[in-house]
């Protein structure tokens, strides 16, 4: 059986992935930079509120879902083409060196001392990475850091910190602050009504000085999540579709399928979660028990593809326990 579970953000994952099998999660438009076949895993929330850039089904027609994809790839291909345009601002063009130009332009900080603030988090490394760099390559001073701590100097005036986490920069008391979105924010991969409730209670940021959007979705919904902030965001780009793109390649397909111990000839297929079912945040997500023993039996029923979980993190263990005891069967 084709089938195998990972716990990891690293794009080679998605830049080899022939259909993707997604929910609300904003994997979806990243997928989009590769045109090809999407399967959203819906429930009534996302059949309402998520594009119409793929198939939607639910669990009873997923199999016919992989089928249609797999015989008819162009299907949706308009639909996935529009969708990119209005998420991802000029993909291909230098992502990553133009938000570090954008930063350094609004920032107008004289010789600039960047500290990129990655958490400790492998999902904001896959963007913070990129920038760093671009940095480097320009020979600008900078760190790469898991958080601020206070040994770096107070009362400098040409710090930039930066970081894809408002949370890593709130308490911070100097020097210019920027966030970077950590995934593409489009179309119902948020509740909006509760981003504006919570980003209220949060008195719109104000410790942040610049928000850095990668589309026309995302930065007209930043604008109305900052409230009377909106005039620090700006449409940039992603510079994670930089990493995404110089991957999407043969070779690192076969490396891919070579790690899993898949076949590189067969189709591979990855399920790639917004989170458990019924996630406050998430309504349209949809890991369950019931959607892997779905998949394993599709996998058990299909030898000509191959089935990859993708998580954004090792899972839980219960969850282990769960699919392990599902495999087994």
């Amino acid at each position: 059986m084709a089938f195998k579970k990972i716990g990891s953000p690293d794009p080679r994952y998605l830049a080899a992935t022939d259909i993707l099998i997604g929910d609300m999660s904003d994997i979806n438009y990243e997928f989009l930079l590769f045109d090809r076949p999407i399967i959203l895993l819906a429930n009534n929330w996302l059949i309402k509120n998520f594009p119409d850039m793929g198939i939607k089904t639910d669990i009873s027609g997923l199999e016919n879902a992989i089928r249609r994809s797999i015989s008819n790839p162009g299907e949706f291909s308009a639909e996935r083409k529009y969708w990119l345009g209005k998420t991802i601002h000029k993909p291909g063009e230098n992502s990553s060196g133009r938000v570090i130009d954008a930063i350094l332009k609004y920032s107008q900080v004289k010789n600039p001392f960047v500290v990129i603030l990655h958490g400790n988090s492998k999902v904001l490394k896959t963007h913070m990475e990129p920038l760093y760099l671009d940095l480097k390559k320009r020979k600008i001073d900078c760190r790469y850091i898991d958080k601020y701590t206070e040994d770096i100097k107070t009362g400098e005036n040409n710090y930039i910190f930066i970081s894809a986490h408002n949370r890593l920069l709130n308490d911070i008391p100097f020097g210019y602050r920027v966030h970077i979105d950590h995934g593409v924010k489009g179309m119902g991969t948020t509740d909006l009504k509760k981003l504006i409730i919570q980003f209220r209670e949060m008195q719109y940021l104000p410790n942040i000085d610049l928000h850095v959007t990668e589309g026309l979705v995302s930065f007209e919904k930043t604008k109305r999540i900052l409230g009377p902030n909106s005039g620090r965001a700006i449409l940039v780009g992603y510079p994670k579709s930089d990493v995404l793109l110089e991957l999407n390649n043969s070779r690192n397909r076969i490396s891919v399928c070579k790690e899993f111990g898949f076949d590189s000839n067969k189709t591979l297929i990855t399920y790639a979660p917004a989170g458990k079912y019924s996630y406050p945040f998430k309504q349209g997500a949809s890991l369950s028990r019931k959607v892997i023993k779905r998949l394993i039996d599709i996998a058990l029923n299909n030898g000509d593809i191959n089935i990859l979980i993708k998580l954004k993190s090792p899972p839980p263990s219960f969850f282990k326990k769960i699919l392990n005891r599902l495999l087994k069967r």
